[in-house]
């Protein structure tokens, strides 16, 4: 079941935060990478533990083919991490693990093939009977995350430096929505059981558009960024 408030974990950590004893060091990174771009503050805990709230953001549009539909498609990337960083030893290099609230999604609107059709479910539909598709792919609102990095902001000799994390994000299956956009005209309107036989094929697009993208389960995180310590 899909979380309903994945903000609480970010308003969890931010209390975290904020309880943090007076005069306690805490450093901004500015980022760039996989995740999109964003700001980041780290807080130590421990001597070799440090934790870290962030937010990143992107969006593009391309044109992809996904089960021999063409779409339109808007990527939308939000996302906010709760992180503990373990520095073995104190230096720059740290296991990181901790959670990402996940509200990236990709929005698309099917375009026709040269012959005025679309391969719903594996059935030949004409644009006179469906004039298109609008789709949504999402994963999973909370997402666990594991991975390596470079930097101890905190702990550096140093104000200010550039840090790197390189990791996986666990985002689960994906989860593919899809409405057909009926024109007045559509025989679907006036044929029995028309609508029915069209649910079928479109649930059917829908797996194997889940399917496809199987590969996306795991969401790999890659960033390169600067810190600055106050």
């Amino acid at each position: 079941m899909r979380a309903k408030n994945p903000e609480c974990l970010i308003v969890l950590l931010l209390t975290c935060l904020f309880a943090l004893p007076a005069g306690a060091q805490v450093s901004i990174t500015g980022k760039a990478g996989s995740l999109g771009l964003g700001a980041e503050l780290t807080f130590g805990l421990l001597p070799h533990l440090d934790g870290r709230l962030g937010v990143n953001g992107f969006s593009y549009s391309d044109r992809r083919e996904a089960s021999n539909i063409d779409y339109d498609a808007d990527a939308r990337l939000r996302n906010a991490t709760a992180l503990l960083d373990l520095h073995p030893g104190g230096h720059a290099f740290r296991l990181t693990a901790g959670l990402i609230w996940n509200g990236n999604r990709v929005d698309g609107h099917s375009r026709p093939s040269a012959s005025g059709t679309y391969d719903i479910g594996g059935v030949r539909v004409p644009v006179s009977v469906v004039q298109r598709l609008d789709g949504r792919a999402e994963f999973d609102p909370v997402a666990p995350y594991a991975g390596i990095g470079w930097g101890n902001p905190i702990h550096s000799s140093r104000r200010a430096g550039v840090a790197f994390d390189l990791g996986v994000m666990f985002q689960g299956k994906a989860k593919v929505d899809l409405t057909p956009v009926i024109p007045d005209s559509s025989p679907i309107n006036t044929t029995p059981g028309a609508r029915e036989a069209l649910e079928i094929l479109v649930q059917r697009e829908e797996r194997d558009l889940e399917d496809e993208a199987s590969d996306y389960d795991l969401y790999p995180v890659v960033s390169l960024g600067v810190w600055y310590r106050f």
